[in-house]
């Protein structure tokens, strides 16, 4: 028999939520794709490098840091959709490199419908965790690929701007939520509900 059989090790996690690193990948990248969609500025450079580098790892990690909490939602959530956005980014520079041909509209009405499909299952699940703000963000998210959908199905700009208009309003949901745990955790009150 040795010294430490029949101890229990007791590990504590001490790593950091990372929800606010996800839904900050989430917010920034979709105000700035919303923009485009209004009409403020075409899609372009800045677009894809934040799809790629905030959106899409920023998310990842976060899915990854959630999965070693052993978060299944989080770590999903947030990976799926940083993937989205990885994948967002090839739908863009891989036909201008000439890689692949230009998405056709239907399939790009696909790509976005099945996407949404996928966040109204997720956001069943958000109403189990109950945090109103996750809510909103997954709610105007599921809207907001349905319009998108819509609108590569149909090619209506008039609607490509509602669109704009609901992704900003996601992504800015999204701000608020990942602030809003930042400073909930820093000042150890509620200083921002969620």
């Amino acid at each position: 028999m040795t010294e430490n059989e029949g101890v229990a090790t007791l590990i504590i996690d001490k790593t950091a939520n990372p929800a606010p690193l996800g839904f900050t990948g989430l917010g920034l990248s979709a105000v700035l794709l919303s923009l485009s969609y209004i009409g403020v500025y075409p899609v372009g450079s800045m677009i894809v490098s934040m799809a790629i580098f905030l959106g899409g790892f920023a998310q990842v990690f976060a899915g990854m840091m959630a999965w070693k909490k052993g978060d299944v939602f989080a770590g999903t959530a947030f990976s799926a959709f940083g993937l989205f956005w990885f994948s967002l980014a090839g739908l863009i520079v891989m036909p201008a490199l000439g890689w692949v041909e230009t998405p056709s509209a239907t399939a790009m009405a696909a790509y976005l419908f099945i996407w949404g499909v996928y966040t109204f299952v997720m956001l069943i699940a958000t109403m189990k965790i109950g945090v109103r703000a996750i809510q909103f963000v997954f709610v105007t998210l599921f809207i907001l690929f349905m319009l998108l959908a819509v609108v590569n199905a149909t090619g209506s700009t008039g609607l490509l701007v509602v669109a704009g208009i609901v992704g900003l309003i996601m992504g800015l949901g999204a701000l608020y939520t990942a602030l809003s745990m930042v400073l909930n955790e820093i000042y150890g009150k509620t200083v921002a509900p969620i």
